[in-house]
């Protein structure tokens, strides 16, 4: 059964010892898997299962509890009313190989690029190699050139206002963050994302503060003025603290709420929460709304910035 609110390290078991992705990998060694879906195998030919997910490692979290020897899951279940317990994924399949036309498909809820992951890096490099990813593959810094057109090649560098801009931006993002903090609704586990309590969006409002992070870093290595940078930037202002701003209002409420009981991110009977979410994320199960117009122009400054270097 899935358990879609699992973050954190879990034991591989079963691995396919023979297979090169497995290369130094010793039995029962752990890997992130952050919210995982979960797979349905038809056990026909050309379908292999290479890793069965095995115990979670003491630490990781199922939605906003800890993993540990001492949680009663099934209490936990009747309060969320989802399925929690760790151990329903137990002896499921983590990775599967097939095949697709005349080449090869590996899949996996594992990720193996988590940031300080050494061995889910090792892991990477192996399926990479195994998928005949050469080094000249590895070593390209840009995409090609008809790739790389699709994105403005307007961005050449920056200005004092270009680094101002982008830093008020990242300070706004973080004051939001900080407002979160200070409510109880999550704190930092990695120095990449939050550890957020049920009924909150804290992985969106994580990844603005992530993105706008990196977008003002990359912003500070340019040299050169650039109009359309500056622009951008300062456009992108006012959008992001009327989003901030809202979102306070949104995370006040919903600290209320929790208090006095269940809520889930996505309903709430009450109408002042639903319609400031609605206003700010849009009725969609992932998100949309100011939140995605803002992270989609985001997007593109950063992938622009990245391939400028």
């Amino acid at each position: 059964m899935r358990v879609p609110s699992f973050s954190g390290k879990i034991e591989l078991r079963e691995l396919a010892s023979k297979h090169p992705m497995w290369d130094g990998i010793a039995e029962g060694s752990s890997f992130y898997a952050w919210w995982p879906g979960m797979f349905s195998v038809q056990e026909i030919d050309g379908i292999k299962t290479l890793a069965r997910y095995g115990e979670p490692e003491d630490g990781s979290y199922v939605a906003d509890l800890e993993v540990g020897p001492s949680v009663d899951w099934d209490k936990h279940e009747r309060e969320y009313r989802t399925n929690l317990n760790p151990a329903r994924i137990k002896g499921e399949p983590a990775v599967i190989e097939t095949t697709y036309g005349d080449g090869r498909v590996l899949l996996s809820y594992l990720h193996f690029e988590t940031p300080g992951d050494s061995l889910g890096h090792a892991v990477l490099l192996n399926m990479l190699s195994y998928l005949g990813a050469g080094k000249n593959r590895l070593s390209k810094k840009h995409a090609p050139d008809s790739q790389a057109k699709a994105v403005p090649s307007l961005i050449a560098g920056n200005s004092t206002k270009a680094v101002t801009a982008a830093q008020a931006l990242e300070a706004a993002a973080l004051d939001l963050i900080g407002f979160g903090e200070t409510l109880g609704l999550w704190f930092w586990r990695k120095p990449w994302i939050i550890q957020w309590q049920r009924g909150v969006r804290g992985i969106e409002y994580c990844t603005l503060y992530i993105m706008l992070r990196k977008l003002s870093e990359l912003v500070a290595e340019q040299r050169q003025q650039n109009q359309y940078l500056e622009s951008a930037l300062e456009e992108s202002y006012p959008q992001v603290l009327s989003f901030t701003g809202n979102a306070k209002k949104l995370l006040e409420l919903e600290e209320r709420a929790i208090r006095r009981g269940y809520i889930t991110p996505l309903k709430s009977d009450d109408p002042e929460i639903q319609s400031l979410r609605e206003k700010l994320f849009s009725n969609t199960k992932s998100f949309g709304g100011p939140f995605k117009d803002i992270l989609d122009k985001i997007d593109v400054l950063v992938l622009a910035l990245l391939r400028s270097r």
